[in-house]
């Protein structure tokens, strides 16, 4: 992972905009989880921060993330494997299939998942007591890890991600990861975003977040 701290994408004048665009988001979908929200909001839409990624990236899923003192949840070591796409198709390589908030969810062929890469923009103070996620350098070079060998990875060598305001942690969506409950719950507000290069998708599939 890598902690942009000399680059703020979030300058102090517009960490206020965001953090009252996630606050309406919360509130108009009673949630603390948020997905699509690049679809559900015209300010997070214009987040593709492409003076930071590689070029020919393009977001594919967005999601709000808050930790409160109401909805405060441990998080276990997992990495994200599934993609967001609009419709279901029997293409071999992908599977299996789920479905997350009525939409088509399937783990895509390993050579996609290590292309793509997962943006975290922190709007809050994020120590290790506020569920700053903890990382294990490293593992995602080992390509899937079932769920079962998970624990044989050492979690002694993982690395805490502090964030202040502003902050934004680039990984790979294959690198294990979890976070703890917040131990001073009140806000631990993050825009989670995942981009994959132009083409990436089989042709007969379809991300669920319009590119832009």
């Amino acid at each position: 992972p890598i902690i942009n701290k000399t680059q703020k994408y979030l300058a102090t004048r517009r960490r206020p905009l965001h953090t009252k665009e996630a606050d309406r988001l919360k509130q108009n979908f009673g949630s603390v989880c948020v997905r699509n929200i690049r679809a559900k909001s015209e300010i997070f839409a214009k987040c593709t921060f492409q003076e930071i990624l590689p070029q020919g990236y393009h977001p594919v899923r967005s999601i709000l993330f808050d930790k409160t003192p109401e909805e405060n949840w441990p998080v276990p070591w997992h990495q994200d494997l599934t993609i967001a796409v609009r419709a279901k198709a029997d293409i071999p390589g992908y599977g299996p299939w789920s479905v997350k908030d009525n939409t088509p969810h399937v783990q895509p062929p390993l050579p996609l998942l290590q292309e793509m890469i997962t943006l975290r923009l922190h709007l809050d103070e994020t120590p290790a007591k506020n569920g700053a996620l903890r990382v294990i350098p490293g593992s995602h070079l080992v390509g899937r890890i079932p769920s079962d060998q998970i624990s044989s990875h050492s979690v002694t060598s993982s690395v805490t991600c502090e964030c202040h305001p502003g902050d934004i942690l680039l990984m790979s969506p294959l690198i294990l990861h979890a976070s703890s409950r917040s131990q001073e719950p009140s806000h631990r507000r993050i825009l989670h975003f995942e981009f994959a290069p132009t083409n990436s998708l089989h042709p007969n599939l379809t991300w669920h977040e319009k590119a832009t």
